[in-house]
Formats: structure tokens, C-alpha cells, sequence
């Protein structure tokens, strides 16, 4: 149990800290584990984006050659007497640098630019939503891989049933976090998670009332933290608050909660919808 609580609690603080600006200053440090000096393959792999300079500094969502699998593809027709080990090893080294930096790697590729960029103008006109995180949610970053495999791991431990509350709580909490720092893997497996485990609890009120808690807690550190223009200070004082709303919360009933909670949905509803995140949260409020 100590092991898997504190599991837990590695998984919420890495998960909370990729989501306020620090982590952003986490993710860029991260950015020269390796040289990333360009090599032939590199620039084959590059060769569509020097020709035509299309998406800019975000041309890998857009140049088909950053996916996966485009860059293997890439890869292999770079030179035509490599051996099969020095294509894989070329690949491996490639796909590192790019995951390394802030930018990651595409899971897939946008082939209408144009419509893409109209999208974007009408999220951000509409809902606030910017182009920066509608790209971010389709891509993944070497910070955010090790962020859900730590929470991936977390949630593996939390099917008994009589901790149906704490995962509720740790699986609502990730859902959040995934939504707001645009982390595809960690938001897709905490909301496959939360609801395979609510399908399957018989305790509807404790698992409603961790839900709520985990949201709560988890939005009100992100909100606390990214108000200061010092990323420290803003964590330390964002987990202040946290530790006081959870407190507070362990006072009030569910249905209190539950009350408050629906109606600020029902307030903000279209924002959230309009967010990766949105499909989640509007899916757990629909099942509390």
C-alpha cells in the first residue's frame, strides 16, 4: 500500500506540474539530452519543409514526414546502400530528437493546412481554445510519454474494490491534468480508465464523490499555479490551496458538491465541449 500511494502521488505531481507554466520550462530543459545535430537522415526527413517552408515552426504537423511512420519512410529512402541496422538506428535517433523537444512528434499528419488554420480561427474566436493546444493534443513529447506512463502505471494499482474512491479521484484528477497541459496519452487512458471502473462499481456515491474531489483538487492547483508570473512560487502557493480544498472537501457532502459542479457545467458547458478534455468531463457528468 505505501508503495502504491506514493505511486499514486508521483503520478498527480508529475501529471499537475506539465500542466502549469513550469512545465513548459521542465519540457525545453529537456531539449539537449542528446546532440541533435542534423544528419543525411535528418535532413531527408526535413527535405519537404526546406523546399516549401509550410507550417513554419509547427511544420511537422503538416509536411508528412514527422509521424512515425512517415519518418521511417523517410528513413529508408535516404540512401540507397544503407544497411537495415543503420536505417533502424538512424530512425530510433531521429524520432529521440524530435520527442526531445517541446514541439514532439505528430501522431498523425494534417493534410489541409488551409482548413486546419480556418478551425483553429473559428475555436479560438468561439471557445478560447488556442491553435497551439489543438496542435499540442496531437502530438506527444518525451515529457509527456514519461507523464503517462508514470500515470498509466498509477492506475494499473487502483482497481480494488474498496479504493474505488481514491481511483476515481486519481483517475478524474489525470483526466484534467491530460486535458490542460494537451497530453493525448494520459488523457485517452484516464478516461478509458474512469469509465471501464465506473461501468463496473456498485458504489456510485463514492465514486462520484472522488470524481468530484479529484476535479476540485487537481483544477484548483492548475489555476492557482498558473496565476503567478513566478512558476515556483506559483506551485508552492498552488499546493497550499489544494491541500486547503481538500480539506474542505472531506466536510462537504457529495451531493453538495455534485450541485455546485453541475452547475458550473452547465455554465461553462460549451467551452469545456470545445476542449479535448471537454469529451471526458462531459462524459463523467452525464454518468453523476
Amino acid at each position: 500500500m505505501y508503495f502504491i500511494k506514493r505511486l499514486r502521488q508521483a503520478a498527480l505531481g508529475i501529471a499537475g506540474l506539465f500542466s502549469v507554466p513550469f512545465g513548459k520550462k521542465v519540457e525545453k530543459s529537456l531539449s539537449k539530452i542528446i546532440d541533435d545535430k542534423a544528419t543525411v537522415y535528418d535532413q531527408q526527413i526535413d527535405k519537404f519543409y526546406n523546399e516549401t517552408h509550410i507550417g513554419g515552426f509547427t511544420h511537422r504537423h503538416f509536411d508528412g514526414s514527422h509521424t512515425p511512420l512517415q519518418m521511417w519512410e523517410k528513413v529508408k529512402e535516404t540512401l540507397p546502400n544503407d544497411s537495415n541496422f543503420e536505417e533502424l538506428k538512424n530512425y530510433f535517433l531521429s524520432l529521440f530528437k524530435d520527442l526531445q523537444t517541446p514541439m514532439g512528434i505528430p501522431l498523425h499528419n494534417i493534410d489541409n493546412k488551409e482548413a486546419f488554420d480556418k478551425f483553429a480561427i473559428h475555436m479560438s474566436e468561439k471557445f478560447a481554445v488556442k491553435k497551439s493546444w489543438l496542435l499540442d493534443i496531437q502530438s506527444v513529447n518525451l515529457s509527456e510519454i514519461f507523464g503517462a506512463t508514470i500515470g498509466v502505471v498509477a492506475l494499473m494499482f487502483g482497481w480494488k474494490k474498496h479504493e474505488k474512491e481514491e481511483f476515481a479521484n486519481l483517475a478524474s484528477s489525470l483526466i484534467l491534468a491530460g486535458a490542460v497541459s494537451a497530453n493525448p496519452i494520459l488523457l485517452i487512458v484516464s478516461i478509458v480508465s474512469w469509465a471501464k471502473s465506473y461501468t463496473k462499481d456498485k458504489n456510485k456515491k463514492a465514486f462520484k464523490k472522488g470524481t468530484i474531489e479529484g476535479l476540485l483538487g487537481m483544477g484548483s492547483f492548475i489555476m492557482t499555479a498558473s496565476l503567478f508570473a513566478s512558476p515556483l512560487l506559483g506551485i508552492i502557493i498552488g499546493l497550499v490551496v489544494l491541500i486547503v480544498v481538500k480539506k474542505q472537501l472531506k466536510k462537504i457532502e457529495v451531493s453538495e458538491i455534485y450541485d455546485w459542479f453541475r452547475d458550473q457545467i452547465k455554465k461553462h458547458g460549451k467551452t469545456l465541449a470545445a476542449m479535448g478534455g471537454g469529451a471526458g468531463i462531459a462524459m463523467m457528468m452525464g454518468a453523476i
